[in-house]
């Protein structure tokens, strides 16, 4: 027997051999509802007083179970004209379900077992990126889109939703944990197609467009929210989203900040001790910081600054910029240990917090950042002047005058 394909995300349509059963074929009134309320309860079977009761919201009948029967009989007899006969539902003991010999294939159900799969802490994590890269390829909009929204079929609706919406954020969390910051813009490219309303989906790409120096885009993401927002709720964004906004403002200043300011204004800025809420990847993340620098209190925490400045025969270049800041961040990234932090605290510098290795040589991680850009950039006109100093320091090392 041929499979029957059932499609609800963004609309419906059912496939069967080469044939389209469709919303637009087979919108007929009462006997729509009943299957879509079938296919939306294909876990279990339904009582008729369940199918009674969403039929005749408004309406009266003098034989309501007459009147059921009649709808399902007509529901059955569409089905089999585009599916040979098959016989689709099962009646038992005032109980309606779909048939068990019948062999589908539902994207709803799809998509469930999917995220179960990816959300397996067994599972590599690999395996549960491309089990949770096929649940976000299923999904192609709300739950039989289109529809009038009765009140049950707006509690699936929202159900389905807000799962697709955390598969997004789960996805972009692994991404995030192997520095795939790329991985995350495009895969909320593609979720803000589809829910463009959705500020924190906005938020978090905002963040990983400041993390990758593409300020420029960060920008025009944020306008586009802003304008979707005040047009069709007349409403602000949220204040996370505005302080995104006045980060990017900060960020695109060149600056020539020396490191000793910099100190200085992280201690001034210190907020009062608390207990730290988060999500359980960023406890993770946390607490693997922890037991490394645990393991290597002995030696001291070192701030240090990283700078990109051109040469005076080199005009100052935003794109060509970019293009040196995102080379210089994966170089840190491959260069520098799992406990090492890396901000970029302007379009033209990163702030690094580095535990040292042994008491000897503390500061070769940042000479090792510098051997590697210069032999990436060497002759172009582009330079790298780096600032490093311990917590206890009140002045700190430059590299253009001494060789660390």
């Amino acid at each position: 027997m041929s499979e029957i394909i059932v499609h609800t995300f963004g609309g419906f349509d059912m496939l069967f051999e080469d044939k389209t059963f469709s919303d637009t074929s087979i919108r007929r009134g009462k006997v729509w509802t009943v299957l879509k309320f079938l296919i939306a309860h294909h876990k279990r079977a339904v009582s008729e007083e369940e199918l009674i009761e969403i039929l005749l919201v408004d309406d009266d009948c003098s034989d309501p179970l007459k009147y059921l029967r009649n709808i399902i009989y007509r529901l059955r007899k569409i089905l089999s004209e585009y599916t040979k006969d098959i016989q689709h539902i099962n009646f038992s003991q005032g109980m309606y379900s779909w048939s068990p010999t019948v062999e589908y294939t539902i994207d709803v159900a799809d998509f469930e077992d999917l995220l179960v799969k990816a959300r397996d802490m067994s599972e590599n994590t690999e395996n549960r990126i491309e089990h949770y890269k096929n649940a976000i390829e299923l999904y192609r909009g709300d739950f039989l889109s289109g529809e009038n929204k009765e009140l049950w079929l707006v509690n699936f609706t929202n159900y389905y939703r807000r799962l697709y919406l955390n598969v997004v954020e789960e996805l972009a969390q692994l991404y995030e944990q192997q520095t795939a910051f790329e991985e995350v813009i495009l895969l909320h490219n593609e979720a803000i197609k589809i829910e463009p309303y959705e500020e924190s989906l906005y938020i978090r790409q905002i963040r990983m467009l400041i993390t990758i120096g593409d300020y420029a885009l960060a920008k025009q993401q944020y306008q586009t929210i802003q304008k979707l927002l005040k047009k069709e709720f007349n409403v602000e964004p949220s204040p996370e989203l505005m302080n995104l906004q006045l980060e990017i403002g900060r960020a695109t200043e060149y600056r020539n900040t020396d490191l000793t300011h910099i100190k200085n204004n992280l201690e001034n800025s210190i907020v009062k001790k608390s207990a730290i809420f988060c999500g359980p990847e960023t406890f993770k993340r946390i607490y693997s910081y922890d037991k490394y620098l645990d393991e290597r209190v002995q030696f001291p925490i070192i701030l240090g600054l990283v700078s990109v400045e051109f040469s005076e025969e080199t005009p100052e270049n935003n794109d060509r910029l970019r293009v040196v800041m995102k080379t210089l961040r994966q170089i840190m990234i491959k260069t520098l240990r799992q406990c090492d932090i890396i901000c970029q605290y302007s379009v033209n510098q990163f702030v690094l917090m580095l535990t040292a290795s042994d008491g000897k040589n503390k500061m070769t991680p940042l000479d090792r950042i510098q051997r590697l850009f210069k032999s990436e950039f060497d002759g172009e006109g582009v330079n790298l002047h780096m600032q490093a100093m311990t917590m206890e320091e009140d002045e700190f090392k430059d590299f253009r005058e001494n060789k660390i």
